[in-house]
């Protein structure tokens, strides 16, 4: 993908990024989200030109990005829904405890994803994320704590590492 097919990429990213915060669609909105988004991008453009190729964005993996985007949402929508039965419940059936992770994921920049999705994930914590050997989490419950072995969205980062 040529430079400048990434750079108007990241100002359409940013551009959508814009209108999800300002939630309105006048026509002043649209062109200042736009010029905005452009010069963002352009002042930026080896950050983030350099942070593409880190994140393994091509064509052939964006169907894998978008997957792993949707999933993320509904795990982490389904967790909340579980923390909140937990806060809400007589009785609390926590048992916070440490787990150690062993990831699949070779790449800093993807471990660094997988860190991130298990934190977004309600109920867990990475609480530490080295560039090699295991994650150390904290999850409230056994559920939590279990489900990481053999996580969708691991395999999907798994996936989008491979396929670049």
């Amino acid at each position: 993908m040529s430079r400048y097919m990434r750079l108007f990429g990241w100002t359409l990213a940013l551009f959508l990024l814009w209108m999800l915060f300002a939630q309105s669609f006048d026509i002043q909105s649209l062109i200042t989200g736009w010029l905005v988004a452009g010069l963002v991008a352009f002042v930026n453009r080896d950050l983030l030109l350099s942070f593409a190729n880190d994140l393994h964005v091509s064509r052939g993996n964006l169907s894998a990005w978008i997957k792993y985007t949707g999933f993320l949402i509904i795990d982490v929508f389904k967790a909340s829904v579980q923390v909140a039965e937990l806060a809400f419940a007589r009785r609390l059936a926590l048992n916070p405890q440490f787990v150690a992770h062993e990831s699949k994921l070779k790449e800093p920049m993807m471990r660094v994803f997988l860190a991130n999705s298990i934190t977004l994930t309600p109920g867990t914590i990475s609480v530490e994320a080295p560039a090699q050997g295991e994650f150390v989490v904290h999850a409230l419950t056994d559920g939590a704590a279990a489900g990481l072995k053999g996580w969708h969205i691991e395999n999907l980062l798994v996936e989008i590492e491979r396929r670049h």
